[in-house]
């Protein structure tokens, strides 16, 4: 009987022991599974990367200034107009715009840092009034003498920022579809970039920002577009796909989750702004309501001009003649 029960017991001894081991390879194999899955992913993320930067290479110059370098495009001679673009987007978001204005203006425009090609060479990203300060001392650095700034959307609050704290740098803005208000609540376009984890906004960028914004761009586009279609050949001449690269969505999320505290500073400021404005928006702007930003913003302001016209967000793209008409009023 003995004999019996130390079999028995030797059995279940081994089937235990079979047990815990059988438990331990499946957690390591998920585990070992998870770590491909994410390795494969980051991978992904480089590779989209790469492909991006080839699709959409530089296309201007690179300055170094206020730690960061600067990548701009510089064109034509004339009235110096500077062009500063909006949130995840690149100097070539301008492209309907520049040739048109390079005919009797010198236009520069300007990647912000962390988008396009400008990047930071040391420190933080910098919130939007630090973005300012460099863009000011990059329009000294190249010399150019209180020029007309352009700003559109988050570029337009960017430009706001600027003329408060260095109003000697400028002599006029154009703001078009401009954020010039706290919004708390992000535009549902651009929900996803709503993080605020530091570590968060750098697993998304290097895991599932590449596949799920490749398969989302098109619908974003819509959105952000929206009521007007996207214009053929928009992603080749925007360069939309190097929004899609890791650094660009953490710059992008950083943006997102620091303005608002930027412009509630800003805000109580605006009816000390002095220079030349005039104010840009489509009718139907989806991703940021005319009166909320637009005519608010001409009410603070002592010296602005509200212009409303039919289309979305993307004006400076799908009405570019009638934005040109406006920027060269106040750049000649």
């Amino acid at each position: 009987m003995r004999s019996f029960n130390n079999k028995v017991a030797a059995i279940t001894g081994a089937a235990t022991i079979v047990e815990k081991m059988s438990i331990e390879f499946i957690a390591l194999a998920v585990g070992a599974g998870l770590a491909l899955s994410i390795l494969g992913l980051a991978l992904f993320a480089a590779l989209t990367e790469r492909q991006a930067e080839a699709f959409s290479p530089p296309a201007g110059r690179f300055i170094d200034v206020g730690g960061a370098r600067l990548h701009y495009l510089d064109r034509g001679t004339g009235p110096a107009v500077v062009m500063v673009h909006g949130l995840g987007g690149n100097l070539r978001n301008f492209y309907e715009l520049i040739d048109k204005l390079a005919t009797t203006c010198r236009v520069v425009v300007v990647d912000r840092p962390g988008s396009g090609y400008s990047k930071m060479m040391f420190g933080e990203h910098p919130a939007l009034r630090a973005q300012a300060t460099i863009i000011a001392q990059f329009v000294h650095r190249l010399g150019l003498d209180r020029p007309l700034l352009v700003g559109h959307s988050l570029g337009g609050a960017l430009s706001l920022a600027l003329a408060l704290d260095y109003p000697d740098s400028v002599r006029a803005l154009v703001l078009i579809s401009t954020l010039s208000q706290v919004q708390r609540e992000p535009p549902a376009a651009f929900k996803a970039l709503h993080i605020r984890s530091a570590t968060l906004q750098w697993l998304v960028a290097w895991t599932l920002m590449a596949p799920l914004g490749k398969l989302a761009r098109r619908a974003t586009q819509k959105a952000v577009f929206a009521p007007e279609l996207v214009p053929t050949g928009f992603d080749v001449a925007s360069g939309a796909a190097l929004g899609l690269r890791p650094g660009s969505f953490i710059a992008a999320c950083k943006d997102m989750t620091t303005v608002p505290n930027e412009l509630a500073i800003m805000a109580p400021r605006y009816s000390s702004l002095a220079v030349p404005v005039d104010v840009i928006f489509g009718r139907q702007d989806p991703i940021l309501d005319y009166r909320a930003h637009g005519e608010r913003l001409v009410a603070a302001l002592p010296n602005a001009k509200m212009h409303v016209i039919d289309g979305g967000h993307m004006i400076p793209v799908t009405a570019p003649d009638q934005i040109v008409t406006w920027i060269k009023r106040l750049a000649i």
